[in-house]
């Protein structure tokens, strides 16, 4: 019996070992190599939930944003959205190659009046759980991405005015 459960666990470890490598290799803290933009600072908890549709009479949820830092440059996590910060290498490839790993960007729908120019598309738009609207902002050498959960079962592209606005918001504190 103990050697059925060497021979299952052993290689159960070595997989948890690999994977865990993988998304090392993707994320560090955000204390780590960085381009000294604190993506966070972009928008407040409260800014992003009021973006979201969260009245603010009922109350704000308290939640901190989560930094981390990614292979393509600053992360910031909030509880029902992210903003991201393509600067490191290619940020066009990039958006790209994370898009595809996503199942996003299938209908790229150009939007007008944000940065040099601008496109909202989906993510995960298959995946009930992690289903999100994603805007993307090409601002010079950088791309500012921000992407947002809907609310319960609505559209996915319910979120783009929600993106947008909160875009408004966000690219100006970029300067």
């Amino acid at each position: 019996m103990s050697g059925w459960r060497r021979w299952t666990v052993g290689p159960a470890i070595m997989a948890s070992a690999v994977c865990s490598t993988t998304l090392a290799a993707q994320a560090t803290p955000a204390g780590g190599r960085g381009t000294g933009i604190d993506v966070c600072s972009l928008a407040t908890s409260e800014e992003f939930q009021k973006a979201h549709g969260v009245n603010p009479a009922i109350g704000i949820i308290p939640d901190a944003p989560e930094a981390t830092q990614m292979v393509w440059g600053p992360h910031c996590d909030y509880s029902n959205g992210a903003i991201d910060l393509f600067t490191k290498k290619s940020p066009g490839a990039e958006l790209d190659r994370v898009l595809t790993l996503t199942k996003g960007g299938k209908q790229r729908v150009p939007v007008q009046g944000l940065g040099e120019r601008a496109f909202f598309t989906t993510i995960y738009p298959d995946d009930q759980y992690r289903r999100r609207g994603f805007l993307a902002v090409f601002t010079g050498p950088r791309v500012v991405t921000l992407s947002m959960d809907p609310q319960g079962n609505e559209a996915l592209e319910t979120t783009r005015p929600k993106l947008e606005g909160l875009a408004k918001l966000v690219l100006p504190r970029l300067e």
